[in-house]
């Protein structure tokens, strides 16, 4: 070899790794190809694209490559039920109404709300995240983008590839009937940079691992992992596993029986003339199993059985707005009065704070065939309660609701203090809402300690303006100080608008302060009832009143669902 040439290759190697196009890691790594799981980005997933049909490495793009998921062993019931506990995600409950028969009221068929399209999980919040989206305790989703770059050529330490890339969905489902939990993926939207990229074999197998239990991870035998070309998924783009799990013996520490499996998808491709095999991992999710016996709804509905996803908090939620709800209304608007003005309510205590709202600390059902002791402690000291607080009011026809629930352990006793409330309500809204909360219970799978919160639907009042009748001094359409609108509950959707006093039939509009600018007005012509969308600020206020007669007014500002 020339002395020219010996030099002239350490010359173009230096130009390579100056200019940008890799570096000495890039270049080591880069041979190999890659697997990716693109973030869930709209602009990172378009660049991350064109890189690989340009066939450059997404690597270049800052992007990493996808870590393999690690089985971590056995863990305590402890140890599982504090990292469910810690997981900040919730989801509201959607439960059709209770039913008025000749037996009084008697619960709704249980039905599964699942997700049921790829579509509906992509669109669902955080179906793109690090813990995916859990719509309720039986359905799970997580969707992400996953490409494949695989080597054809290198020159000086440059390499070229030719990817694959697809949207791969995966739906969890679970039961309220079996220690089964099934696994429904899709393949979608498939790209190949080369056609000779449609014969790779790609397979999907869901993994899974035992936590708590030997028999707590059984895949079913019937639906093993899937393997087909590029081109067959094209044709057949979904697959299922199954899992199944063995109920231990009940005991003192686990009498529910309960066992916990995590799972994760595990995507190999392989392309035989290149040589090249890959694997990534998706994200971990966790499934909790079940024996429990005491799922039951009256009259007669028994669910002996489940598997959840109980990574998430449930959300007890009680839509009194719903016209066929209106038999819960009275108690839902204690449990909400309890929550929003705990100091307001019987009895009667200073620094009173009463948890399940969301947000807040949550409720901890107590299953009270199990905790005979504690329930007996919890309904003497409401009932002492009722007799003190309500011994000189007519009683007929009422009864004493209690909030937080006695079946909880933050019940008037079990609480440690006098962190409850008492209210008389109707016996037909009390009984209604035992019933309801019951069938819950058993509907969603919340057994002894499970954790839940509570959210009542209803009108809630956010601000109170009080305007003059006219524009106030030295201003042309101002006349009321400025106010706010924020802290919109999850469930509102308008605003409604109401006069409290002075001339009800008044009209006016709402503006916004800007220091730097005009004035904006927000909404023309309200009235007493009106209802708008909702804007939030600081800085509202009210503007050009007309039929006041020059008579102020009060308005209060309701968030409605």
């Amino acid at each position: 070899m020339s002395r020219v040439y010996k030099h002239f290759i350490p010359v173009i190697l230096l130009f390579f790794l100056a200019s940008g196009f890799m570096t000495p890691l890039q270049a080591q790594a880069a041979t190999n190809g890659g697997g990716y799981w693109l973030p869930y980005d709209k602009d990172k997933i378009e660049k991350a694209t064109e890189l690989m049909k340009q066939g450059k490495s997404i690597g270049e793009f800052g992007i990493k490559q996808d870590q393999l998921q690690k089985k971590e062993g056995f863990q305590t019931l402890e140890e599982l039920r504090r990292q469910a506990q810690q997981s900040k995600a919730t989801y509201k409950v959607d439960m059709r109404p209770p039913l008025k028969t000749t037996q009084g009221w008697v619960p709704p068929e249980f039905d599964y709300d699942h997700i049921l399209t790829s579509e509906e999980c992509q669109q669902g919040p955080g179906s793109g995240s690090e813990s995916g989206f859990i719509k309720n305790r039986y359905s799970f989703c997580w969707s992400h983008v996953a490409t494949y770059e695989i080597p054809v050529k290198c020159y000086l330490g440059v390499c070229f590839y030719e990817g694959v890339q697809f949207q791969f969905t995966e739906i969890g489902y679970g039961s309220n009937q079996s220690r089964k939990m099934r696994v429904f993926y899709t393949i979608e939207d498939i790209l190949v940079t080369d056609p000779s990229l449609n014969g790779a074999k790609l397979e999907v197998n869901i993994v899974c691992e035992a936590k708590l239990n030997p028999g707590d991870c059984k895949p079913d035998p019937d639906t093993p992992p899937t393997e087909r070309t590029i081109a067959q998924w094209k044709n057949t783009n979904f697959g299922t596993e199954i899992f199944l799990s063995d109920a231990p013996p009940a005991t003192d520490s686990n009498p529910d029986r309960l066992g916990y499996m995590d799972f994760w998808p595990e995507l190999t491709i392989k392309h035989a003339p290149r040589k090249f095999t890959k694997t990534i991992d998706g994200i971990k999710q966790t499934v909790r199993f079940d024996s429990a016996s005491y799922m039951f709804a009256f009259p007669d509905q028994h669910f002996w059985q489940g598997a959840v996803f109980n990574k998430a908090t449930p959300i007890f939620n009680v839509p009194i707005t719903k016209p066929e709800f209106s038999m819960l209304s009275e108690a839902g608007q204690h449990w909400k009065s309890a929550m929003d003005n705990p100091e307001q309510t019987k009895p009667q205590m200073i620094g009173k704070q009463i948890p399940g709202a969301v947000g807040d600390a949550p409720l901890k059902r107590m299953y009270t065939k199990r905790h005979p002791e504690e329930y007996a402690q919890n309904r003497a000291k409401t009932r002492s309660a009722c007799n003190r607080e309500f011994k000189d009011d007519d009683r007929t026809g009422k009864q004493c609701d209690e909030y937080p629930f006695a079946s909880t352990w933050q019940g008037s006793s079990t609480n440690g203090s006098d962190n409850f409330s008492i209210r008389l309500i109707s016996e037909e809204s009390n009984s209604a809402s035992g019933n309801w909360l019951g069938t819950w219970y058993a509907y969603d799978r919340i057994l002894d300690y499970d954790p839940f919160h509570v959210e009542v639907e209803a009108p809630e009042k956010i601000a109170t303006i009080r305007s003059e009748g006219e524009p106030q001094e030295g201003q042309d359409n101002r006349s009321s100080d400025n106010f706010s609108i924020k802290n919109i509950p999850s469930y509102a959707t308008k605003l409604q608008w109401k006069i409290i006093d002075g001339p009800t039939d008044a009209r006016f509009d709402i503006m916004h302060d800007d220091s730097f600018g005009i004035d904006e007005t927000i909404f023309y012509d309200l009235h007493d009832g009106s209802v708008t969308e909702i804007e939030t600020s600081d800085e509202f206020y009210i503007a050009r009143p007309k039929n006041t007669d020059g008579e102020s007014f009060t308005v209060e500002v309701y968030a409605i669902p």
